[in-house]
């Protein structure tokens, strides 16, 4: 299937299932809620489906554009550097905040009643 199959594919289930989705809503104000749901449903099914033909297409198009850049230009292997591995030089470690600890009140707790 090529890219624009699949494009076009993918707009029409879009609109089919937008179509759908109205028809479900005629149903609701009508109340005809029981015929709704189903019909919801498929909407929804539908609707997605035209969304991943969509996705589908695009990256169908992106990976053919790959290809052709690919055999164009020959690759070029970088090498990442290389870390070290161990635990960290306590040079490179930066303390946290320091809290003071607040000082206890002699006094009931807040919130409590004493009776």
């Amino acid at each position: 299937m090529s890219y624009w199959a699949r494009e076009i594919a993918g707009w029409i289930l879009i609109l089919l299932g937008l179509y759908i989705f109205y028809q479900a809503y005629d149903m609701l104000l009508r109340k005809r809620v029981i015929e709704a749901v189903p019909l919801t449903f498929a909407g929804f099914i539908v609707f997605r489906g035209g969304i991943h033909l969509l996705k589908v297409a695009v990256a169908a198009q992106a990976a053919r554009g790959l290809q052709l850049a690919a055999i164009s230009s020959p690759a070029k292997r970088v090498q990442a550097a290389a870390r070290p591995i161990g635990p960290t030089p306590s040079k490179n470690v930066v303390p946290g905040p320091q809290n003071r600890p607040r000082p206890r009140e002699d006094g009931p707790a807040p919130g409590r009643r004493r009776d």
